[in-house]
């Protein structure tokens, strides 16, 4: 950009977003920018914003400089509020008077102005910056004990630069133990945590506390730099420190060490399911499969195995496979499969299959697809009105009469059960219905209508289905 401070606003307003901008001319306007300092080629000020107290505005060449408000970009509004202050006001440039000072009027200057609240808290600012942190990170942990803290949060972010390491390090542990979310504050922290040189056993005991993956990625990308030291911390069967040590391996090219760590913990059904993930996607197909199906073997009617017996099936697709996965999801596709793959043996297995379907509307798939037509007759007459609409949409096609009535007698138990939300429901079931006949569906509505005068939410509700004002406004009874 041009040369700093700017001489027009063409020198500056390219470089901000147009919103931010826009805001920033309206709050120079409004009278918001209360002091506006140059000190060489450096702006500072004071801008009024939402808070009572004014944010502090620092703007250099380059827009480089930053705000007190919490705001996560810089340069923000108020930053675009004080040039445009500086272009109207034009104030003085304090740098050669302050070069003019003969150092003991610079020391008589300063010492007058450390008497002033505010001037003394900037001097500590630049004078012991650790010191000012540290502070901040004390009354981010009060903070937190009210149930708050956010605000405090951010405001340490932007002194990170001005941060220690061991100021960092408190900063983090006190995050971990926010009342709210601390992911987003987490990834800037870490970043000039492991700027200021990191430790792996630090960061290690805060994985094992609090494992956020932000804390296992940083532990990692030190790790990888140090990878004996970091391999070291991670002995032992902790499964954290475990997945930590697979993935430091593989990451450092020792794919056949990582892999047989990970096999040292297979235990439960999540272990089993990392480790054939990770076998696929290196491209170890056979090995993966031999992984799950020993998983299978050993925790079979675990639900959370669904993963695998898909991998089985799609890979493999043997009679066991669509078996177990029929035992923990009953589906068409593994009913199917066995039937095609077991051919007469299948008779005998049929009934054992169809115990294990409680979905009603599945079994009416399966029914209508071997047109067993008694079972289905029998189905339909233990169903509950609950289960008459996923049974309707599944004989649409194929038996439509018997599917509008479920949708009528659904209907007429949501509005016998009252409520508008009821209400909603049967003119849902009811507007099923209109697909397949939609004279019995406008009949039905004008009945449940007639049935209940006094429920108007009853008759809003079905108000689509009644009829357009320009038609009959009700059915015509036939005469006696």
């Amino acid at each position: 950009m041009a040369l700093f401070p700017p001489e027009k606003e063409e020198d500056f307003a390219a470089f901000f977003p147009e919103e931010v901008l826009r805001r920033g001319l309206a709050y120079a306007r409004e009278g918001r920018v209360r002091r506006v300092f140059r000190v060489g080629e450096r702006l500072l000020g004071e801008v009024q914003g939402s808070e009572p107290r004014p944010y502090r505005v620092e703007v250099g060449p380059g827009l480089v400089g930053r705000c007190t408000c919490p705001y996560p970009f810089f340069p923000c509004k108020h930053a675009a509020a004080l040039l445009y202050a500086y272009l109207e006001r034009r104030p003085e440039d304090l740098w050669p008077r302050l070069e003019a000072l003969s150092p003991e009027e610079a020391k008589g200057l300063l010492l007058r102005l450390a008497t002033l609240p505010e001037v003394a808290f900037l001097l500590k600012e630049l004078l012991s910056p650790e010191e000012v942190f540290a502070e901040g990170v004390q009354r981010l942990r009060q903070a937190f004990r009210l149930g708050g803290g956010e605000e405090e949060a951010k405001a340490l972010l932007l002194s990170l630069p001005q941060a220690g390491r061991e100021e960092v390090a408190a900063f983090l542990e006190a995050l971990l133990e926010a009342p709210f979310d601390p992911g987003p504050y987490l990834g800037p922290v870490l970043r000039r945590y492991l700027d200021l040189g990191g430790e792996l056993a630090f960061l290690l005991k805060l994985y094992l506390r609090h494992p956020f993956e932000a804390l296992g990625e940083a532990f990692l990308a030190l790790g990888e730099k140090a990878p004996e030291k970091a391999l070291a911390l991670l002995a032992g069967g902790e499964p954290l420190k475990r997945a930590l040590k697979a993935e430091l391996l593989f990451r450092l090219g020792r794919e056949e060490e990582a892999l047989g760590v990970l096999r040292e913990g297979l235990e439960g059904v999540e272990d089993y399911l990392a480790f054939v993930e990770r076998l696929l996607r290196l491209g170890r197909r056979e090995e993966a499969l031999r992984y799950a199906e020993e998983a299978v073997a050993w925790f079979g009617r675990d639900p959370r195995l669904l993963p695998l017996l898909d991998l089985l099936v799609a890979h493999r697709g043997g009679v066991e496979d669509h078996r177990a996965r029929f035992r923990l999801r009953p589906n068409l596709e593994d009913y199917l499969a066995l039937k095609a793959k077991l051919g007469r043996a299948f008779a005998e297995e049929r009934p054992r299959l169809l115990r294990q379907v409680q979905d009603l509307a599945l079994l009416a798939r399966i029914y209508l697809l071997e047109e067993d037509w008694k079972a289905l007759d029998r189905l339909l007459k233990r169903a509950s009105p609950e289960a008459y609409p996923a049974l309707a949409a599944v004989l649409e096609e194929r038996l439509p009469q018997e599917a509008a009535r479920l949708y009528l007698e659904a209907a007429k138990a949501r509005v016998e059960a009252g409520g508008r939300a009821a209400y909603r429901e049967a003119a849902g079931l009811l507007g099923r219905l209109a697909r397949l006949d939609p004279k019995r569906a406008r009949e039905a509505a004008w009945g449940l209508v007639r049935a209940y005068p006094r429920r108007r939410a009853l008759r809003e509700e079905l108000a689509p289905l009644l009829g357009s004002p320009h038609e009959p406004h009700e059915p015509h009874e036939p005469r006696p």
